[in-house]
């Protein structure tokens, strides 16, 4: 893989970086607002509202795992080691053209 390439997907990678951090910090914002059921007036708000609090805790999940993918992935940039599978081949271009996230 190119330099050229490699700026690419530390560019493309970075930048989803960036909004998943900023959906990370919204989602903390919301379930921090909703944390303390305090003006909930009957069950069925109530459970509305755990309904949505374990839904965005899923969610919260899902989006620090993305993190986890691209923080490895711009480390394998910087080491050198993006875009091949474990046995050293080359991840095609195309693969990681439609998931910067692909892995082997």
């Amino acid at each position: 893989m190119t330099q050229e390439q490699l700026e690419h997907f530390k560019k493309i990678l970075q930048e989803r970086l960036v909004q998943v951090q900023k959906d990370i910090d919204a989602l903390l914002n919301e379930l921090e607002e909703i944390g303390t059921f305090e003006n909930v007036d009957d069950i069925e708000d109530l459970a509305q509202l755990e309904t949505i609090n374990d839904t965005d805790k899923a969610l919260l999940q899902k989006l620090n795992e993305e993190k986890k993918q691209i923080l490895r992935a711009l480390r394998k940039i910087k080491n050198g080691t993006y875009g091949q599978c474990s046995d050293g081949s080359a991840i095609p271009l195309e693969k990681l053209e439609a998931d910067p996230l692909y892995e082997c």
